[in-house]
């Protein structure tokens, strides 16, 4: 039996929900005595704890062997994509519009020989089948870790993750704190190159989490948040509207500022009064959590990858 290699050719320090994916995966799989492992040639990430057996040089591989590819096909990942090879050669497309920017034209993915198909979310599924004009795609949906993400007292605290968005972020601080001087006093916690456990811990003590996905095709901090016990208010991303309702959070689309902070405004002031409707908020988006569990992940990695396997 031939073993399964997620190909992550990224620095140690680059922060991506992908990257943590590809290792929650290779853990899993594992967990299901499938020899499965992740390249990377500089080692593990630097910002989250991992289980994962970790290859920093890759030999020819094999027959069957599986070869994951990230959407993100640069680099020495180029001439492995085009290569012929006995291994199986597998897509597993995490942000779909990464596929559009890459040295491989978007159109030539259909030629690379991939076996199989798998995304993270139905809204990925359906771009791949309409743009890129694959027919058979699997999702493996994400999980949340409710050993990491869980309440630690959510005090009065805004929590935010700017990377991505940080004029935004920037513009939702000022519009809050000018619009609303009275809730100046509430402190912001800026998260900014933070491992994954700290993050958590911030989560768990913020009573609100801004939402700055963008062009997402899962949104796994956001939900992340929801474990945590914040509010989550902010942008879906596209992403997020695969769990984002009215009942378990404030959804906007990216360039609505204004009415983020209006949201966050309204949520500081009906959680100073424990009003039983920013509560049952809370607890619609606990709910929504946990509907992500490591099972049902693994359920999918199973269905998806045995079949290659022998």
């Amino acid at each position: 039996m031939g073993r399964i290699v997620f190909l992550n050719p990224f620095t140690r320090t680059e922060i991506s929900g992908g990257i943590k994916t590809a290792y929650r995966h290779a853990e899993l799989l594992a967990e299901m005595g499938i020899d499965a492992c992740v390249y990377q040639p500089e080692g593990p990430p630097s910002w989250f704890e991992t289980r994962a057996k970790v290859l920093t040089s890759l030999k020819t591989p094999s027959q069957g062997d599986v070869l994951v590819f990230p959407e993100a096909i640069n680099g020495p990942l180029v001439e492995l994509a085009k290569a012929k090879t006995q291994a199986k050669k597998v897509l597993f497309c995490q942000a779909q519009y990464y596929a559009l920017f890459n040295a491989i034209p978007p159109e030539d993915y259909r030629s690379l020989g991939f076996e199989r198909i798998a995304c993270q979310s139905a809204i990925a599924k359906g771009f791949l089948q309409r743009v890129l004009h694959f027919n058979d795609v699997a999702v493996i949906p994400c999980f949340v870790d409710p050993g990491l993400f869980h309440p630690r007292g959510n005090a009065m605290q805004i929590a935010a993750i700017p990377r991505k968005l940080p004029r935004e972020a920037a513009a939702i601080h000022s519009v809050l704190r000018l619009k609303y001087p009275e809730l100046a006093s509430v402190p912001w916690a800026v998260i900014e190159n933070k491992p994954e456990r700290e993050i958590a811990e911030i989560f768990g003590r913020s009573a609100i989490v801004l939402s700055l996905p963008f062009l997402e095709s899962f949104g796994l901090v956001p939900l992340e948040a929801m474990a945590s016990g914040a509010i989550v208010i902010g942008f879906h991303g596209y992403g997020a509207l695969e769990y984002a309702t009215a009942e378990n959070g404030y959804w906007f689309p990216p360039d609505h500022i204004e009415e983020t902070a209006d949201a966050m405004a309204h949520t500081i002031r009906v959680l100073q009064v424990q009003d039983p409707t920013i509560l049952k908020m809370r607890e619609a988006g606990r709910a929504t959590a946990a509907r992500y569990g490591k099972d049902a992940t693994r359920d999918a990695l199973r269905a998806f990858y045995a079949p290659m396997m022998h």
